[in-house]
Parts: structure tokens; sequence; C-alpha cells
């Protein structure tokens, strides 16, 4: 699922053949930016940009991206709830004493820390699903090539990349065959079914990882896994876009620390 929904789109989308310098100048300046932001206007401001390149121009399906959105937005909801009842400082908005040794309060400190927090976390999550969704990981990897990252650890990574889906197809296959025998109907039977299922996929990795060295041998692996790199060049009509959109964010930024000093 996880490797359709990436891989798939990262493959298709219609800035596959744009220099992956540019997008990845793109997602990391963005969260750069939002990372800084004293303000949740311009994490907030940057999400909304980049969600729309990625729906508009980029031709990314809207179920894939909400999708994606979808866990890490539900986590972040939990976390900022209980960051509003462990910041404190400011005025009283909220408080609330079920027994007398509990009292829960929220402050105005925390509620505009946790709206900062819940902004750069939006901003962040796009710039990066921005990447992903953009760039194939075999770009990626050529883009560490170029920037001189050793080439044994992207080998390493490229393998364990690989090795995420085979294992999570392998344990789909394993589960699967366990709930058509009726292995999950009971608590007891579930634990016994799931220690099983860790085991045999520890076995099975096992063998395919020795199965992979095996055919490393025989291609006469010599310490380096050779691949393409026809990267397009780098074009203007992508570059200046990026140049000036992380321009205008950095603008608003100033314009808004400007704001915050001469009114603190």
């Amino acid at each position: 699922m996880f490797e359709t929904l990436l891989d798939d789109a990262a493959q298709n989308n219609a800035f596959r053949h744009i220099h992956p310098g540019t997008k990845i100048l793109l997602g990391l300046g963005s969260l750069c930016i939002c990372l800084v932001s004293p303000t949740p206007v311009v994490p907030v401001l940057s999400g909304l940009i980049l969600s729309m390149v990625l729906l508009v121009p980029a031709r990314i399906p809207a179920r894939i991206y909400g999708e994606l959105l979808l866990a890490p937005v539900v986590f972040s909801v939990f976390s900022i709830v209980v960051l509003l009842f462990m910041l404190g400082g400011g005025d009283v908005v909220w408080e609330f004493s079920p027994v007398s040794w509990i009292h829960l309060t929220i402050t105005t400190n925390a509620v505009h820390q946790s709206v900062l927090i819940l902004s750069r976390v939006f901003g962040c999550m796009v710039s990066l699903f921005f990447i992903a969704l953009t760039t194939p990981m075999t770009d990626l990897f050529n883009v560490m090539k170029r920037c001189r990252v050793p080439v044994e650890l992207i080998d390493l990574m490229m393998i364990m990349y690989r090795y995420i889906f085979i294992f999570y197809d392998q344990a789909k296959e394993i589960w699967q065959a366990q709930v058509m025998r009726l292995g999950y109907q009971r608590p007891k039977e579930s634990i016994h079914s799931f220690s099983m299922l860790c085991g045999m996929l520890f076995i099975s990795s096992w063998i395919a990882g020795e199965d992979v060295v095996r055919a490393m041998d025989c291609r006469c692996y010599n310490g380096i896994m050779p691949s393409l790199d026809p990267m397009e060049p780098v074009r203007m009509q992508s570059f200046i876009p990026v140049v000036l959109y992380l321009s205008g964010l950095c603008g608003i930024l100033v314009v808004v620390i400007t704001g915050i000093v001469v009114f603190s």
C-alpha cells in the first residue's frame, strides 16, 4: 500500500522530469523557514501553497494525499491536546478539577505555543511530502552521490528502503493466511498468532537477505551498486519560481519578525 502510494505518485506526477535538486531546494527551504518562524502565519501559508502545488500542477490524486496526511494529522492533534495542559504562562482560559487532587488548566501561552507547534508541524510535514511525492528515491540517491555522500551508506539505504516493502508484503501475506484460519478470534489465539507471525517474518527475512547476498555475488558485486543517473538539467523556468517563492516566504517572515519586535 505505502509503496504504491509513494513510489507510484513520485514516478507519475507532472513534476517527474524536473531536476530533483530544484524540488529538494523547494522542500527543504520551506521546511527550514517553517521551523524558524515565530508565528503560525508563515508555516500555514507555506503548507497551503505547497498543498495546492501538489494537487493542481503536480497532479497528485487528492485521495492519496489525504490518506498520507491523515495519520500525522491525527497524531499531531493528540499531541497538541497534551501540550495544552503541560504548558503554562499567561491568563487562565479554561480549568477543570474532577477531583480535589487533579487540577487541569489551559492558559493563553499554552494556546499560543500549541497553535505555533501545530502550524510548524503542518508546514514541515507538507514540505517533506512534497519531496516524497514528486521525487523518486532513485533520484534522491543520485543527488546524494553528487553531494559526495559515501557510496557504502547510499547502498545500505537502497537495500533498507527496498526491504521495508518486502517485509511489509511478507507480513501482510502471513497475516492474511492467519486471518483466513481464524487465528485472531480470541485474545489468546491473537497473541499466539502474532508471535508466530513475528518468528516467521524473522526467518523469511533472513532467508531473503541470504538470497540477495548470493544474487549479488553471482553478479560480481564489488562493494558498489552501479545505477543510472539520467537527471534532467536544471531549467530556469522551474528554478526561478522556486527561488521567488522561497524569497517571498523569507520576506513575509522578516516582516512578521519586525512587527513582533516593534509591538513587543
